[in-house]
């Protein structure tokens, strides 16, 4: 073999190897993920996220160009209690199915077809609508309550292009999370569990609160004083967040690494899990 072969038998080694990880690369990289203010999903790379939210409801509407298909997730802000159900989810419902049939140049939404689906492990209900004529489009819309919250989805697209669009819908339904909300004060007209940790000051509800240790830099400074340390609780009590807020700038650090080792117990409203957000306090002593 002459070293001309050679070289071009090496050549053609690299660019294979070169071509592996580029598929391997779009191969990876074949999802999106969106994540803003307690709500995140996954979405099939080629489509785009669009952020329609207002004071009312967080909204946003996926979209792939050169393509009939939308999807559109509601999340309301306010927090419904289950005793509001299902007054709540009607007022809810109604006028998202309505947007779909206008979306189909249907006058109303009559005809529509039960159907049912999940998103995650969660159980949802909803109705599929469909236009008439030689280019029939289809639309899902369901609903349900999840973590406090309503929550909308409506599907559009056509007949023709539905085998490809699936994947949108079913990425989105089963990567979609919805996280608790966040507890600072008792909203007006929810009722706690009794003994249900509300915010403010949260060293006497801790069911573990270890001390943070006294740093040598700090003992050597003879730094004293109270640090306040914010928290976020997650629904199962452990600590998921700490930051210093004031106190001494040497006993910081050992303040909020002491907070991140303290332990609640899980907080739940009206029976159901959601996150707390609070103050710890450590008063250093000068030594």
């Amino acid at each position: 073999m002459t070293s001309i072969n050679k070289l071009a038998i090496a050549v053609s080694l690299i660019i294979s190897l070169l071509s592996l990880g580029i598929y391997a690369q779009t191969a990876e990289s074949g999802l999106n993920h969106f994540a803003t203010d307690g709500i995140s999903f996954d979405y099939p790379a080629g489509y785009s996220v669009t952020d329609e939210s207002t004071e009312e409801a967080q909204q946003f509407v996926v979209t792939r160009k050169g393509s009939s298909v939308q999807l559109t997730l509601v999340v309301m802000r306010r927090i419904i209690e289950r005793n509001e159900m299902p007054a709540a989810l009607d007022n809810f419902k109604e006028p998202i199915i309505k947007q779909a049939a206008i979306a189909l140049g249907q006058a109303n939404a009559a005809g529509r077809t039960p159907v049912q689906t999940e998103f995650g492990a969660r159980p949802a209900d909803g109705v599929r609508l469909q236009s008439s004529g030689s280019r029939k489009r289809i639309a899902d819309v369901v609903w349900l309550r999840w973590n406090f919250h309503l929550v909308g989805a409506t599907f559009i697209r056509s007949a023709i292009d539905e085998p490809v669009e699936l994947r949108l819908w079913q990425t989105v339904r089963s990567s979609l999370k919805i996280d608790a909300p966040v507890i600072r004060k008792i909203p007006d007209g929810v009722v706690p569990t009794q003994g249900a940790i509300h915010g403010g000051v949260l060293n006497g509800k801790a069911l573990e609160l270890p001390k943070p240790a006294y740093p040598a830099i700090a003992r050597a400074a003879h730094a004293s004083g109270t640090v306040v340390v914010q928290v976020l609780i997650d629904e199962e009590g452990n600590v998921v967040s700490a930051k210093a807020v004031s106190g001494h700038p040497l006993l910081q650090a050992a303040s909020v690494a002491a907070a991140l080792e303290a332990r609640f117990a899980p907080t739940r409203l009206a029976g159901e899990p959601v996150k707390v957000t609070g103050v710890i306090q450590y008063n250093f002593v000068a030594q």
